[in-house]
């Protein structure tokens, strides 16, 4: 289990980690670079962002940045770039190739490992009579908030579980 946030360095890092277990990390490119301001990744509602150009002096340049909103603004930070000295049309082609590649796999990354991205808020479980678990849930962005889905929840059934995203520590209702 982590014990802080990833940051977006990391993230773009496990991504290329992965690509190129997988041998989908390019010969053409002559460099992939992860931020050199990293942040942590606060929670996993963020949308992967990318350009995909020409460089204004030479070779081609896939720049890949989160956006998501922190108390009502939008918020951009980086994750890394990539870069081929190659020009070429077929080079533009494997380059839109790599950044499909990257998105398919930050995504599947994110969603199995959701709760390293969980840091804000709480989350409200609801547990059925025979203790099992109900298959959906509630995050809320404050403590009481998640307080007041308890009591809500706890007139259904028969148990609840609210877990502070930031302590990951988690408190028993019945």
């Amino acid at each position: 289990m982590v014990t802080r946030p990833m940051t977006t360095e990391e993230l773009f890092n496990n991504i290329c980690g992965i690509l190129k277990e997988k041998g989908k990390m390019l010969d053409i490119l002559d460099y992939g670079l992860p931020t050199s301001n990293p942040v942590p990744i606060r929670m996993y509602q963020f949308d992967l962002r990318n350009k995909l150009a020409y460089g204004g002096c030479e070779g081609i340049y896939l720049d890949l940045w989160i956006e998501y909103f922190a108390n009502k603004e939008k918020q951009r930070k980086g994750l890394g770039t990539f870069k081929t000295l190659d020009e070429s049309s077929e080079a533009m082609h494997i380059m839109a190739g790599l950044l499909a590649d990257f998105t398919i796999e930050e995504y599947a990354y994110v969603n199995a490992n959701i709760d390293d991205f969980t840091w804000e808020g709480a989350d409200v479980h609801a547990f059925d009579g025979d203790g099992k678990q109900c298959s959906w849930g509630y995050t809320c962005s404050t403590m009481e908030a998640a307080l007041n889905k308890k009591d809500e929840l706890l007139k259904k059934y028969p148990q609840v579980v609210i877990r502070d995203n930031s302590t990951r520590k988690e408190k028993i209702y019945q």
